[in-house]
């Protein structure tokens, strides 16, 4: 009995050496007093930015926070920021500039006028800058031409999650004003109209990212200049037919006579180059036992500005099979021969009935003078005949 009583105070003065020992261990790192931990910053965020972040917390408690800390790098920088509190929650933003492009981790300790800190508060986010923007995809449209004196963009269709925000539009309008206007991108099916477009004139822009909801700052790709697809026939060509127009200044007799104001050679004019056949004017060149015609040539010129053209003719019809008649759009004053074709800045051929519609596709890269027209050698077989009912001349681009 004396044994068991003497274990157990022993135990109980081993207890009580223990409990006492923890006790001066605490105080020791406490300094004899508590540690105070001041209200941290709540709900961290990082906003990423074009070579810089913004960081955003809210101070909900401790209406003694006076300054900030924030550490990135691992520790290797900082940056200390005065915080002045109101009687509410407070929202606390800062910028961090001259940031490489890629991914931070920031830490962020709160302090009070009486120099207590807060827990810290951490967040990740990415900082972007030139490589991000250089892969970016400039959005591409469908179509984009002239409808009653207005520039209609039809924009291909898009996935916006992609981080696609808008389009930037540099265009100018009939009355010379420049505007330079911001478009929201839409997902499906988006049509942008320019009122009171200036016609043949071309429009910039580029398209508009944010790299993720948070981000402070907008990234684009590069500017590209576009042409609005535009029948400009009207404005360049003259007697541009359906029906073609007589030269009632020239000699003529019964339906045929030369079609007024396009020009030709001897050899296109001999036989004729308006045909008013069934009360229809048509520019037409021909042989009917009446030939050769060799090298005829039918040809308006005029000057355009830069752009993408096309230059097209539809015939009424074509009697039997054409020797060697071409559809031309030639640099200069002059069409080249048959012979010469592979020289012009576009070209088409006509052969018979089934190929009625011809089209000259040409780019002029500065502004230029260009000869548009026919030309055609008639000899085998005796009876050719090719019969215009319109030309056009159109702007794509």
């Amino acid at each position: 009995m004396r044994i068991l009583h003497s274990i157990i105070l022993y135990s109980v003065l081993l207890t009580t050496i223990s409990a006492c020992t923890k006790q001066s261990d605490y105080k020791k790192y406490l300094g004899n007093g508590e540690i105070l931990y001041t209200g941290k910053a709540d709900s961290l965020l990082v906003h990423a930015g074009r070579n810089r972040v913004q960081l955003s917390w809210l101070l909900i408690s401790d209406p003694k926070i006076s300054r900030a800390k924030i550490y990135w790098n691992n520790h290797k920088d900082s940056a200390m920021l005065d915080i002045k509190r109101t009687s509410g929650v407070d929202t606390i933003r800062y910028f961090i500039s001259n940031l490489e492009e890629r991914a931070y981790t920031f830490e962020v300790y709160n302090y009070d006028r009486d120099g207590n800190t807060s827990v810290r508060s951490e967040a990740t986010g990415f900082v972007y800058g030139s490589f991000y923007e250089e892969a970016l995809l400039t959005r591409a449209f469908s179509n984009a031409e002239m409808k009653d004196g207005n520039a209609e963009i039809t924009w291909t269709n898009i996935d916006t999650t992609g981080g696609i925000i808008g389009m930037q539009l540099q265009y100018t309008t009939s009355d010379n004003v420049a505007h330079d206007t911001i478009i929201a991108a839409e997902a499906e099916g988006q049509v942008t109209v320019l009122n009171n477009y200036l016609s043949m004139s071309s429009f910039r822009y580029r398209t508009l990212y944010i790299p993720d909801k948070l981000a402070v700052d907008t990234f684009h790709t590069p500017y590209e200049t576009k042409g609005v697809k535009e029948d400009i026939t009207q404005t360049y060509i003259r007697n541009p037919g359906n029906p073609f127009i007589l030269d009632d200044t020239k000699p003529f007799s019964g339906r045929f006579g030369q079609v007024k104001d396009w020009q030709y050679n001897t050899e296109a004019s001999k036989n004729g180059t308006y045909d008013n056949i069934d009360g229809n004017g048509r520019l037409t060149m021909w042989i009917w036992g009446n030939g050769p015609i060799t090298n005829g040539k039918i040809y308006q010129t005029f000057a355009l500005p830069a752009g993408e053209y096309r230059f097209e003719a539809e015939a009424s019809n074509i009697d039997n099979t054409l020797e060697n008649t071409w559809l031309l759009v030639a640099a200069g004053n002059a069409l080249p021969d048959v012979d010469q074709v592979n020289t012009a800045l576009g070209a088409a051929r006509f052969v018979n009935n089934n190929n009625k519609y011809a089209s000259a596709a040409f780019t002029l890269a500065a502004p230029a003078t260009v000869t548009v027209g026919f030309t055609g050698t008639f000899t085998n077989p005796s009876e050719q005949t090719i019969r215009i009912s319109k030309v056009l001349l159109i702007r794509d681009k």
